[in-house]
């Protein structure tokens, strides 16, 4: 099986250009760097790092970025066995941590013509404002959540689809930095545990790319403000993703969840 990861391969050695911007997330900048030896030699590479104010969740999101990465590379596998002709083939951009003058980037290959298809909300994109691409990733989290039996999604789900008019096999799309809902709440920051699979599923309309035997949740709510900035839930109020508490929540700022009711309950 070849692999659904993209990586920086032998190159581990990055020049930052510390002055060219080519990105900007609520939690992270994105600066453009250049590769340096390795099989990557002189082609570019992103290098993003913690905005000042976010620096103590450093730690736990590096942490979580690497486990996120390898198990949506392992349901992209999956994925890529099953398609007709490659012809919708998922790559999972895994990077590595470099530190450079003292601070710590997460450095990978540069995705050119960004897109972001879903959040981890519940928000997905409108397929007349960025094409029949969006349908695609929407199935792949349905999909993981049929091959993990339910007890998680792959999603927040951003990159390019990359067209090859010459050679169709090599047509694919290059993914980065999705995150993670799971039962337990295994993923970090931006795992928004139960309420955030039911919350993809609230918005989530089969499609050409579904199978009509993949399970679907049998309830399905919207729990969180739609955006299509990634949302993180502070780990006072993780508790508060239980189902067990009828909690809701609104947008905070830069993304941060906020609790919007509670009415507390024990036999939800």
């Amino acid at each position: 099986m070849a692999s659904a990861s993209r990586t920086n391969l032998t190159s581990n050695r990055v020049r930052l250009h510390q002055h060219s911007i080519v990105g900007e997330g609520v939690f992270r900048m994105a600066y453009a760097g250049t590769y340096i030896g390795g099989n990557r030699n002189n082609q570019e590479a992103v290098c993003k790092r913690f905005k000042a104010k976010y620096r103590l969740l450093e730690s736990e999101f590096f942490a979580a970025d690497f486990q996120i990465a390898d198990r949506a590379i392992q349901y992209a596998e999956d994925w890529n066995e099953m398609c007709e002709h490659g012809k919708e083939k998922i790559l999972i951009t895994r990077g590595d941590i470099h530190r450079i003058d003292g601070q710590k980037y997460l450095v990978e290959p540069l995705i050119r013509y960004f897109t972001k298809f879903t959040s981890n909300n519940g928000w997905i994109a409108d397929e007349d404002d960025v094409g029949w691409a969006v349908l695609a990733m929407e199935a792949f989290s349905h999909y993981t959540y049929h091959r993990s039996g339910g007890q998680m999604i792959v999603c927040d789900l951003q990159g390019r689809y990359r067209d090859d008019q010459y050679n169709r096999g090599k047509c694919r799309f290059e993914m980065t930095d999705p995150a993670i809902c799971s039962r337990r709440r295994n993923y970090g920051p931006t795992d928004l545990g139960e309420k955030g699979i039911y919350s993809f599923f609230a918005n989530h309309r089969c499609n050409q790319f579904c199978d009509d035997c993949w399970h679907r949740p049998r309830y399905a709510d919207q729990y969180f403000p739609t955006s299509s900035s990634t949302s993180m839930i502070p780990s006072s109020m993780a508790h508060k993703l239980n189902m067990q508490y009828r909690t809701t929540f609104r947008q905070g700022i830069n993304g941060i969840l906020e609790e919007d009711s509670d009415e507390d309950s024990d036999d939800y």
